[in-house]
């Protein structure tokens, strides 16, 4: 059986534009809930396809274009933070225009934004992205060890946030 190729040619149209125009509202779901905003997402998204469209010809595998799109997001997260992490804190908070996928998500969403970045990232890719523990530390850049602690730490910040009042009051009694 003959393997499709990213490659552009032959049957007229790019497989790599087939690929993002059927996996573009998957792949901007991931980058909100890596950035946590709409607008940083779609940001992050093209970004990173900017990135993967010069070297399409070099993917191989049609399944393969997600992981590689996947990738290029998560390492142009980590690298605008690295770069703004220097930022000087203010006691007033920016305002946020109204998102409705954060109205959908609600707690969720709000849950997630409040991770730190790596821990935010690590989360996504592991339990919205469905990627392995250790695809999710070649991912991140770090060892399957440090991939597990982020996750950790994350899951328990998040259950912290989102276990319900009730639960809390009668653990109390």
């Amino acid at each position: 059986m003959k393997r499709e190729s990213m490659r552009p040619g032959g049957s007229g149209s790019d497989p790599f534009d087939e690929f993002v125009a059927a996996r573009y509202q998957a792949l901007l779901r991931g980058a909100y809930l890596i950035t946590g905003d709409v607008h940083d997402a779609r940001d992050l998204l093209h970004e990173a396809l900017a990135r993967v469209y010069p070297k399409r010809s070099a993917i191989r595998e049609p399944g393969a274009a997600e992981g590689y799109v996947r990738r290029a997001m998560v390492r142009t997260h980590v690298s605008r933070w690295r770069r703004t992490r220097r930022e000087v804190l203010t006691a007033a908070l920016p305002d946020r225009p109204a998102v409705q996928e954060a109205e959908r998500d609600g707690q969720l969403a709000a849950a997630l934004a409040g991770l730190p970045r790596r821990q935010r990232a690590a989360v996504v890719l592991r339990y919205y992205l469905d990627l392995s523990v250790a695809q999710v530390a070649v991912e991140l850049g770090c060892s399957v060890t440090t991939a597990k602690t982020h996750l950790a730490r994350g899951i328990k910040a998040l259950r912290q946030e989102l276990q319900p009042a009730r639960e809390l009051v009668g653990r109390e009694r």
